[in-house]
């Protein structure tokens, strides 16, 4: 009983310290993407465009990649430091003038720096061959195109879509390279694995993706936690899918039953983790005609069994009008995960305002619209939006891409006056070996009763990406007492009492470093000794740890899915 109370006592003083955080609300987004260099734009004809955001150049501030519209080149905003951008894409080489659509930040040939996917289509006028464009960064910050040693060239010949509808990249196979999922509307999905050669091959016949359809934005997530991708596609008109990975490059749509099958006019998507529980919840934006709306799933999964419950009435966010892009971030860093959404389209949704959904933190959480009081309720055609913090400051902007003739408005958060925001954290994990931006990495604060959870992905919203980063509002916290990432290769990193109000990297050692402390060592050759074994022998009673995931992600160097003599001759040498 004694215990029990002490229990008790330990939740509500977490619950006091959580509870006494700034005063909700009190901030506006306001913008300045002129004063910041931010130029004129012009979308490519067509239903939407996007933006992808990144460190491209690894100096600790988030870049913009803008794909533009035909007669237009693209830009790359390079981000000074300081929040001042700078168009540097003719001297990188990216500055084409095709009329690109949407682009992807992703190290494609695991050499540690990003490389660029860029894709347009025949509405923003390319054809054929020249649809898909990836551009190798070389040392010197200059980007060359590899398409057709990539062998995209011959991939897009078959393409009979008009629209691009998305795309989003990660470790389906678990090989340690980065893949890509891409979808069209009016057309197929194409699934692109990559073959550690500089190339992809599709697979999207013969894993059972590729079906015809009007398709718009997917997100790679292991939704059921058994250690391989899984993929989730938005789908207009008819029923979204969830592609469960079978661990042999074969999957399998349990939408239905996972209740995630909703059959609106589905377009962009966002995961955040808005009750604190530890898993992450869904919003689809949608088009508010006859009767539909923009659906909010709640996670309520359990270990072997995907569970989610449609809540977007209850909770207030059902109507985004003529939706489009959608991102949650904690805006007050209160702790809790706000919603943000924009919209536009045709006649009568020329004018409809953007939405802004304040979380109450309540016990459950609800959302207050708060549109009008933070200054997100443009009237705009709004179409790719995100969330990062571009100048540094602790607080996260958004950036939104406007139809037609733009424009692009960058959105700085600023406090009201006599308002400070909570404290905040942003953890950058990263990898030193494949996979090194820890693309499918999930990364939990637990504080207390709560746990804050993020995942590191590439590819979001609508048409668009959110740096490789994981950002948390901290409250009144100074520190965090726990952190955890969970790497793609399976580990885990646990890190004490880290303070507030920092941007840290947390580096996994890669190849070798089973207890991921960033260091290959004596302490991680007992489970590369249990890994060599065979998997019969896993789990051992000398490393209860281990599992067959970790071993291949960990002590296969050679990617072959099996830890033999040959990955020792290459591991043994780092311990």
């Amino acid at each position: 009983m004694q215990r029990f109370q002490s229990c008790q006592f330990r939740r509500a003083a977490w619950l006091i310290l959580l509870v006494v955080a700034p005063a909700r609300g009190q901030f506006v987004f306001v913008e300045v993407a002129n004063s910041r260099g931010i130029g004129p734009y012009s979308m490519a004809l067509g239903m939407g465009g996007g933006v992808a955001a990144a460190d491209y150049d690894s100096d600790g501030d988030v870049d913009l990649f803008v794909p533009t519209a035909a007669g237009l080149a693209d830009q790359l905003y390079c981000n000074n430091g300081s929040g001042q951008f700078e168009d540097v894409a003719t001297s990188a080489g990216l500055d084409s003038m095709r009329g690109s659509r949407a682009a992807l930040w992703f190290d494609y040939d695991n050499d540690a720096d990003l490389d660029l996917l860029v894709a347009c289509d025949p509405d923003g006028g390319c054809w054929g061959p020249d649809a898909l464009h990836l551009y190798r960064q070389d040392t010197n910050g200059v980007f060359l195109d590899v398409s057709i040693e990539a062998g995209l060239t011959d991939l897009v010949l078959l393409e009979e879509s008009t629209h691009f509808g998305g795309m989003c990249a990660g470790d389906v196979n678990n090989d340690g390279f980065l893949d890509l999922f891409l979808t069209y509307w009016d057309g197929l999905t194409y699934l692109l694995i990559n073959n550690q050669a500089g190339g992809f091959d599709d697979i999207g016949a013969q894993s059972g993706t590729a079906t015809l359809g009007d398709y718009w934005q997917p997100v790679m997530h292991d939704f059921n936690r058994d250690g391989w991708i899984d993929i989730y596609q938005t789908v207009d008109f008819t029923a979204n899918r969830l592609w469960i990975n079978q661990h042999d490059n074969t999957f399998i749509n349990v939408a239905a039953s996972a209740g995630l099958d909703n059959a609106f006019n589905d377009m962009g998507i966002t995961l955040g983790d808005y009750d604190n529980d530890g898993d992450l919840d869904i919003y689809i934006s949608n088009a508010a005609v006859g009767g539909k709306h923009s659906v909010f799933y709640r996670n309520d999964s359990t270990p072997g069994l995907l569970n989610f419950a449609e809540i977007s009435l209850s909770l207030g966010v059902d109507n985004g009008y003529w939706g489009w892009g959608t991102t949650f971030l904690d805006a007050d860093n209160d702790l809790d995960l706000d919603l943000a959404a924009t919209n536009g389209a045709w006649v009568q949704w020329l004018n409809d305002p953007s939405r802004f959904f304040l979380n109450d933190g309540g016990s459950p959480p609800n959302y207050l619209d708060s549109s009008a009081a933070v200054q997100f309720d443009d009237t705009e055609w709004g179409s790719g939006l995100i969330a990062f913090d571009y100048d540094r400051d602790g607080d996260l902007d958004l950036l939104q891409v406007c139809a037609n003739s733009g424009p692009l408005r960058l959105l700085e958060l600023q406090p009201s006056p006599g308002t400070i925001l909570g404290n905040h954290l942003v953890i950058k994990p990263r990898v030193d070996g494949p996979n090194h931006f820890a693309i499918g990495a999930i990364v939990r604060v637990v504080m207390g009763p709560i746990t804050l959870t993020r995942l590191i992905g590439a590819g979001t919203s609508f048409l668009s990406q959110e740096p490789a980063e994981a950002f948390f509002g901290m409250g009144n916290a100074s520190q965090a007492p726990r952190v955890i990432i969970n790497w793609p290769n399976h580990t885990r990193t646990v890190m004490q009492q880290v303070a507030a109000n920092q941007t840290i990297t947390v580096t996994h050692g890669g190849y070798g470093d089973h207890n991921a402390d960033g260091s290959v060592d004596l302490a991680d050759l007992g489970a590369l000794i249990d890994c060599l074994s065979g998997p019969e022998a896993l789990p051992s009673p000398s490393q209860p740890s281990v599992s067959r995931l970790s071993c291949q992600g960990v002590f296969d160097p050679d990617t072959d899915r099996d830890v033999d003599l040959r990955d020792l001759a290459v591991l043994a040498p780092l311990y």
